[in-house]
């Protein structure tokens, strides 16, 4: 557009800082966002708000909220991007005291806010909070909740291992509940290894989405399962990883590089879980297996290329898997360094052999 001779409005800027928040591109996000002052459009609204998610998503909350509280004029999708940016890295307490600050101000939430303080209390295992906001959007507020706040209170419940509760709460839901529903309970299922519930949620699904009619369907448009990748951005591009990765170019020093990770990592006391290989196959091919996985390949090459102390963020496209997400935390305490990870539901922040979603996820 540059090129062509057009000078960019704040819309424009605002549609291209989106597209960095989906990327994770901290580096492009903030470039747009000097280009954005240094053209006057610092005021713009549309383009403030975009901010706040790029900064959200991709891991510098500190920055959104900072966004946050300077601009000159906020409206509800600021609140919503801010809330939410909060509840994405585990500040469900932050992103609810947010939220209270937005009623005394007068704001009124529309459903997007209860979808987005509904997440924040999920992640945090905010279980009292989660019940009362969920019936103030009926009683006080006048919102229907939808299935997708239903399905938020499933997975909020079941989270916490309440699946009583996320069982009752489904029996009286004022429809039929769809895969959304199902989709969380099984999660949670999944979470807590409660086998025999997993299977009656699997069970509930297939009924709605026939596993063959899935297949055909799928095959029918050209459709693939989506493979598990990550990506990091280092040396002015981005570099993706795919799991048991050979096409890197790099990517036998990477592997090398993991190896001697492993072994100062089993000094502290890292055992990989093969539990979370899903393939019949011997002890020692799961354990190479489960360390040839993305995100551990691309938190290897970032730690390999950026600068030295310079924060690794990577990002991935599905769910992190638990015995990744218990290595990288060893792996930060080794290199001494933080490491920040968002996959497909959350952020991830490891420092020092810890994780800021205190294993709550």
């Amino acid at each position: 557009m540059k090129l062509q001779g057009f000078q960019p409005c704040d819309y424009a800027f605002a549609g291209a800082i989106t597209s960095c928040a989906a990327l994770g591109s901290l580096k492009s996000g903030r470039q747009l966002h000097s280009q954005l002052i240094r053209l006057g459009f610092e005021c713009s609204l549309s383009a403030g708000n975009a901010l706040i998610t790029m900064y959200g998503r991709c891991g510098v909350v500190g920055d959104a909220r900072n966004l946050f509280l300077t601009m000159s004029f906020v409206d509800s999708v600021s609140w919503n991007a801010m809330i939410a940016a909060l509840g994405q890295h585990g500040h469900g307490v932050q992103a609810v005291e947010l939220f209270e600050e937005m009623l005394k101000e007068g704001i009124l939430p529309d459903r997007i806010t209860f979808l987005t303080v509904l997440s924040a209390c999920s992640h945090a295992g905010l279980v009292e909070e989660g019940h009362r906001y969920f019936d103030a959007m009926h009683d006080i507020y006048g919102i229907t909740p939808g299935e997708d706040h239903y399905a938020r209170m499933v997975d909020l419940l079941c989270r916490a291992g309440k699946f009583s509760d996320a069982n009752d709460m489904i029996g009286k839901m004022p429809f039929q509940p769809g895969p959304q529903i199902w989709e969380a309970f099984l999660a949670g299922c999944r979470n807590h290894g409660n086998m025999e519930l997993g299977i009656q949620a699997a069970e509930r699904l297939f009924e709605m989405i026939p596993q063959n009619d899935v297949r055909k369907l799928m095959r029918d448009q050209g459709v693939k399962k989506e493979p598990a990748c990550s990506w990091v951005e280092a040396e002015n591009k981005f570099h993706v990883f795919m799991v048991d990765d050979t096409a890197h170019p790099e990517v036998n020093a990477v592997y090398s590089y993991l190896k001697q990770l492993v072994l100062e990592m089993r000094k502290l006391g890292y055992v990989p879980d093969t539990r979370f290989v899903l393939h019949d196959m011997e002890s020692d091919q799961k354990e190479h297996a489960i360390s040839t996985h993305s995100e551990k390949l691309a938190v290897a090459f970032g730690l390999l290329k950026l600068p030295r102390g310079a924060t690794v963020r990577v990002f991935k496209n599905l769910r992190i898997c638990g015995d990744c997400h218990n290595a990288i935390k060893y792996i930060s305490k080794v290199v001494g360094r933080e490491i920040v990870v968002r996959d497909g539901k959350r952020f991830h922040h490891f420092k020092d052999g810890e994780c800021s979603c205190r294993n709550y996820w």
